[in-house]
């Protein structure tokens, strides 16, 4: 009966921040993209929640914002690596002025990344090009493949480690 009070009340304190603080928090998640911060609010509030369910949590608004930020701070890194890793070897293959050289180490890179997806386990190669080529948020890949948020978030992790370590080895 407990834990249904205290569920209770989370979910009558996390509404009343929707309510009051909605704004704010989907501001602070609109800096990862407009497109994404609706996404990125409902993932923050469901943690949120899921951690109510865990255990007692004491100040469930911070929380939130915190949960919110950190997701607005992965989001970008995970842009910023994705975007590097693509833009050196556009960078390569479209400078005119580039050595031979550099163009052939540019295509032997794009050449690696595209064997390392396709060595990926399948439900990680359907995860990666979703997220990275259709641009899906993780909630809708989680949502069109039958998973969590969270095995998508792990797919990714694992993803990106694997072009890391296989394309980035020289």
């Amino acid at each position: 009966m407990a834990g249904e009070e205290r569920r209770s009340g989370l979910s009558d304190e996390l509404a009343r921040a929707y309510a009051e603080r909605g704004p704010r928090l989907r501001a602070i998640a609109s800096r990862a993209g407009p497109e994404e911060a609706a996404d990125l609010v409902q993932d923050a509030f469901l943690k949120t929640v899921e951690a109510g369910r865990k255990a007692e949590v004491e100040k469930p608004v911070h929380l939130l914002f915190r949960i919110a930020r950190n997701a607005v701070i992965d989001k970008l890194r995970s842009k910023r690596r994705t975007a590097a890793l693509f833009r050196s070897e556009e960078a390569e293959a479209a400078d005119p002025t580039a050595s031979p050289e550099r163009i052939l180490i540019a295509s032997d890179r794009l050449k690696r990344a595209m064997a390392a997806i396709d060595r990926m386990p399948p439900k990680r190669r359907e995860v990666f090009l979703l997220h990275r080529l259709e641009g899906l948020s993780y909630a809708e890949i989680a949502r069109r493949a039958g998973i969590s948020i969270k095995t998508v978030e792990k797919h990714m992790a694992c993803a990106m480690a694997q072009l890391s370590r296989e394309v980035d080895d020289d």
